[in-house]
């Protein structure tokens, strides 16, 4: 066996502190070799014990090499070795052993020659944006529009070139065609799998039940696209079967007419996934019946064939292009971190990567990586080690009775006088301790409170520490305890196949999150995190939570996700702030990337007009909301429907509402208010219902498109500006004092004008679109930074400084 060292002498060392980082287990690394063969490059692709680590080689690529240690010195290639080196040697990648110093080195297969990726043939795909292109043909109001083009040619660039592009392109560009069809022609020319992420439901529908329908019919080669959703949306055959026995014992509280609904759906379903649904379910039932990764027997289970998600996850792999939110993408991302392995996610390997709605991806990811802890967490987890009947604890009693070779005594004893009554008393202690932070936040009479010093200080907050050391205390006590009695009657269990441990391993890991956030929050220190508590009404109570969330997630992301891919292509219609990138990469935490902004093809200039009632007080003043009731009565008088007006806060949209409802009402015009109905509920009585008028918040800012005559009027009530004293905002003012920049310029004013243009690209969806924004907010003109908002809009678009009367003489 000839071993070497010459092709670890440039790595040698880093690849040693992967291996003693793990404490000398196994680990599996990609590596890139040079011209002369020599290793120049590595990434860790798994982590495992010091017998096995799991082999992740779904995405690599030929010419490379995997190499991975052998804790015990002896560099001989095992039987699973042998059978990993031919797999690789069919596809050209080499593999090696290592020794744990990384000084010698065993190459098992060398690596073939490298593969070359096809490129895009630019000519052939942008004809299919061309009128009497394949898109002409098929589409009935096809138009040729340089935007689209422009748009296309730049994503046929960053395929070719394995590149990160911000690409801005207005509403009506066509964007969601100029990035499918060059991520499909990649695909069909190199195998690359590609997933393209959103953050609404309504562009992931457009994506698959329209736009990737008539490409089927479009292109000239097949393909195939699948809609990923997470585990928790299928159907669990074998939960619902115990379900089912606990409805027939009379163990469950749900009622004889729900129980039917949930059979019959049961019965008929083909997708066991959870938005075919057509009946009032909670989320506590789902819960009991829900597919739950941690509880999966896998090949184990009896239902394994049948199972709904497994069905659906084969489809995923034989996916060419994968549909996901930014959720499902950042979850994937971060349990391939957090397991140290590629293979352990919720999506195969993939390098290319597009994101859509990339605007929405800093904020959703600043939220992904928190750590928060209320009240409900703690009693999920605690139900598992209740006294029911058929639980948890009961299952394991039995066991111990049938477990040859065990102290059944000592377990027993473990179980009823050390697991129970630890269990009891952390039941116990739940409430004071959620009642303790409920008195701290009343302390400082406000709904959220950032965790600094002087609220560690406070009286109030010393007795909750003590409170929340002794849960912490009991959490790990009932760790330890769950620990013993698994190593004692499940750990030498040939396969991993036993319910019973399966449950019982899944609760000691989710013990040990319950742990960690605890004391996270607890301590308070991490200086990337903001910490705050935060007191809100869930379900008709008061509920307080802890929060914690990373101040600049841009630190975060590259590590995360954007470094393990090769080519990443962020569009949206509303990127950039007066034509400027730079917010952008601080969101994400992008150094350099290739930037392309495209205006709407919208001829803003007939089709809208942006009207600011200068006779109108400033917002500050206290007239102005009761001078806003008085013009939006006399507004929506005269518009009698076909209206949205887009508040900044819960408390104005309230105040406006409980003002007018009633007289509208009177006139036959009906308001749906956010704060009284769901955004789905809205959005279907609006479309179907003639004579009403949407008050909307938050959400209604974005994803809501209402063409035509549907949506003529447009009302922002106030500039969205954050919320100055949000515990989140103040850490990032305060960071960005430090690095000596200026919070308003760098972060208020930059998130401001993104959500206006959202807001304001709500009104004209289509060539045909046509009506008028209205703005109660004169500081666009009185401000000098209104500036920034003005050069944000479409370049056409009219601007008039005018008054109330006039806007109402406007309206037909």
């Amino acid at each position: 066996m000839a071993v070497s060292r010459d092709l670890l002498a440039g790595v040698g060392k880093d690849i040693k502190a992967e291996i003693d980082a793990v404490q000398g287990n196994e680990i599996f690394i990609r590596t890139q070799l040079d011209e002369a063969g020599i290793i120049s490059e590595f990434e860790v692709l798994a982590r495992g014990n010091s017998y096995s680590a799991p082999a992740v080689i779904n995405n690599l690529a030929a010419g490379e090499m995997v190499v991975h240690n052998h804790p015990s010195g002896d560099l001989t290639p095992s039987a699973p070795d042998i059978r990993l080196a031919a797999k690789l040697a069919e596809r050209d990648i080499g593999f090696a052993i290592i020794n744990n110093q990384a000084e010698q080195i065993y190459v098992v297969v060398e690596a073939g020659p490298g593969r070359v990726n096809k490129k895009l043939n630019k000519k052939e795909i942008l004809n299919y944006f061309k009128k009497e292109g394949n898109l002409d043909q098929e589409l009935e109001n096809f138009s040729e529009r340089k935007e689209q083009l422009i748009t296309a040619e730049k994503i046929i660039d960053s395929f070719n070139q394995h590149q990160i592009d911000f690409i801005e392109a207005g509403t009506g560009t066509g964007k969601s065609f100029a990035y499918l069809i060059p991520a499909l022609f990649y695909n069909n020319l190199n195998n690359a799998k590609i997933v393209v992420s959103t953050n609404t439901i309504n562009l992931q529908e457009q994506l698959v039940n329209k736009d990737l329908l008539i490409l089927k019919r479009v292109l000239d080669f097949d393909f195939k696209a699948v809609l990923v959703k997470g585990r928790n949306n299928y159907l669990c055959l074998r939960k619902y079967k115990n379900f089912k026995q606990k409805y027939q014992q009379q163990e469950t509280e749900i009622t004889i007419e729900l129980f039917e609904e949930l059979n019959d759906w049961k019965e008929n379903t083909k997708t066991g996934e959870k938005s075919e649904i057509d009946f009032q379910i909670k989320a506590a039932v789902w819960n009991e019946i829900a597919a739950e990764s941690d509880l999966c027997l896998k090949t184990a289970c009896p239902f394994y064939n049948k199972c709904y998600f497994m069905q659906a996850r084969k489809e995923v792999y034989r996916a060419d292009i994968l549909i996901v939110n930014h959720h499902l993408l950042l979850s994937d991302a971060r349990v391939k971190v957090e397991t140290g392995s590629a293979g352990r996610g919720i999506l195969p390997n993939f390098n290319h990567l597009i994101i859509d709605e990339a605007h929405n991806i800093g904020e959703i990811a600043t939220a992904h990586l928190g750590y928060p802890l209320y009240q409900s967490l703690l009693d999920r987890w605690l139900k598992r080690l209740s006294g029911e009947k058929n639980s948890l604890l009961s299952q394991i009693r039995e066991d111990i009775s049938f477990t040859i070779g065990c102290d059944q005594a000592r377990m027993r004893e473990i179980l009823d006088k050390r697991l129970i009554p630890t269990a009891q008393k952390i039941r116990d202690l739940i409430p004071q301790y959620f009642k303790e932070l409920q008195d701290l936040i009343g302390e400082f009479k406000d709904k959220k409170i950032t965790v600094n010093e002087k609220v560690k200080n406070n009286a109030v907050w010393q007795e909750f520490f003590q409170t929340a050391i002794d849960l912490a205390a009991y959490l790990k006590n009932e760790l330890t305890y769950l620990q013993i009695i698994y190593e004692n009657l499940y750990l030498e269990l040939a396969e991993s196949n036993d319910e019973n441990e399966l449950k019982l391993k899944s609760t000691i890991g989710r013990c040990q999150d319950l742990i960690k956030r605890v004391e996270f929050n607890l301590a308070a220190e991490d200086e990337n995190y903001v910490f705050w508590l935060e007191s809100s009404y869930y379900r008709g109570n008061t509920q307080v939570v802890q929060k914690s969330v990373p101040i600049d997630v841009g630190k975060f992301l590259p590590d995360l996700i954007w470094s393990r891919l090769s080519n990443i292509i962020f569009t949206s219609a509303t990127i950039t702030t007066a034509g400027s990138f730079n917010y952008f990469y601080q969101q994400t935490g992008i150094k350099q990337a290739a930037e392309l902004k495209v205006e709407s093809p919208f001829d803003y200039a007939k089709q809208a007009q942006l009207l600011i009632p200068l006779d109108f007080p400033e917002p500050n003043k206290k007239e102005f909301l009761p001078e806003l009731v008085s013009s939006l009565a006399a507004l929506l008088k005269k518009t009698t429907g076909s209206t949205m007006v887009l508040f900044t806060s819960y408390y104005m949209l309230n105040y406006c509402y409980n003002n007018l409802q009633a007289n509208l009402e009177d006139q036959g015009i009906r308001l749906l208010a956010q704060s009284k109905l769901s955004r789905n509920y809205i959005l279907q009585q609006f479309q179907t219902e003639s004579n009403t008028v949407i008050f909307g918040t938050s959400s209604f800012w974005e994803g809501v498109d209402l063409p035509g005559d549907l949506l003529k009027y447009l009302v922002m009530v106030k500039l969205p500006f954050p919320v100055p004293g949000e515990p989140l905002y103040k850490a990032k003012e305060k960071l960005l004092e430090k690095q000596g920049l200026n919070p308003f310029f760098n972060l208020a004013l930059p998130d401001a004008v993104i959500r206006f243009r959202q807001g304001f690209g709500r009104l004209i969806r289509s060539k045909k679109d046509k009506g008028l924004i209205i703005l109660y907010d004169r500081r666009l003109k009185d401000r000098k930074y209104g500036k920034m908002f003005l050069q944000s809009l479409p370049d056409s678009c009219p601007v008039i400084e005018t008054t109330q009367q006039k806007i109402i003489e406007k309206i037909e």
